[in-house]
């Protein structure tokens, strides 16, 4: 029979060249009880290392970040039918937070119907596009000031909190680099915790928009409990056993269908 910590190595080796396992699997694998693989995968779990579902588990991935423009060309469509949904939770006149990062910079097309909104963004690329007074003459658009991410073009830091700090809007949609059950929402820098707080701070309303590619990753710095927000919305390609544990675990997670 292996020592505990070689089939704790093992598995996590298996878990490379598969994408999930089932504790029946496992058992059987290294004829050991059920009861024994579940002690494993708890442990494996608890550092962060895989993402248990009901009846097993698959490896979390570890986000480090990338530059705008690569991201912006990502999951394109995916990115747009989350956008699509989370505009339900706006209404003409409405004071909203739009956090820095592609997947909340896709509702600005989801906008235009829209009249009297006043927004708030740290992200450069929104701002520039919500200055186009033809199409978003009767909005209000603040960009708040702090450090500049060169990479990501955006703002963070302790200017963009004071400005944060003194709001109070209707709903904020917020991002994230990574997003796990049991850690939570993740960014890839500290330097992003404090916005992300702040901004969930200011809102009567928190919807978090993160695309199937974010889950069961693990990155650098938490900044919300998963249970913090009022609704998480993702797209159809996540894995149904993780989207079964969201729902087990009365996490209120929409799936929007993909598009073509």
């Amino acid at each position: 029979m292996l020592l505990i910590g070689t089939r704790r190595h093992e598995i996590m080796m298996l878990l490379d060249s598969r994408p999930q396992l089932t504790i029946l699997e496992l058992a059987e694998q290294f004829n050991v009880s059920k009861m024994t693989i579940r002690r494993d995968l708890d442990l494996l779990q608890s550092e962060g290392k895989i993402q248990r579902f009901h009846g097993g588990a698959l490896k979390v991935k570890r986000f480090m970040g990338s530059k705008y423009e690569q991201r912006a060309n990502e999951h394109r469509s995916e990115k747009t039918a989350i956008a699509r949904e989370a505009v339900k939770h706006i209404q003409d006149g409405m004071s909203i937070i739009l956090d820095a990062g592609t997947t909340v910079a896709a509702m600005v097309d989801e906008l235009e119907s829209f009249r009297g909104l006043k927004i708030i963004t740290r992200d450069l690329h929104t701002a520039l596009m919500l200055s186009n007074e033809e199409r978003f003459g009767s909005f209000d658009v603040y960009c708040t000031g702090g450090r500049v991410s060169k990479w990501a073009y955006s703002l963070d830091g302790i200017y963009t909190e004071k400005m944060i700090n003194s709001l109070t809007v209707d709903v904020a949609f917020l991002t994230c680099e990574a997003v796990s059950l049991t850690k939570g929402a993740m960014a890839w820098s500290p330097n992003l915790v404090g916005a992300r707080q702040t901004t969930m701070d200011a809102a009567g309303k928190t919807v978090l928009l993160a695309d199937s590619t974010k889950f069961s990753y693990n990155s650098l710095a938490i900044f919300a409990g998963i249970d913090m927000f009022d609704e998480i919305i993702t797209d159809n390609r996540l894995d149904a056993y993780e989207a079964a544990a969201y729902r087990q675990a009365e996490i209120p997670l929409t799936i929007v269908p993909g598009m073509e």
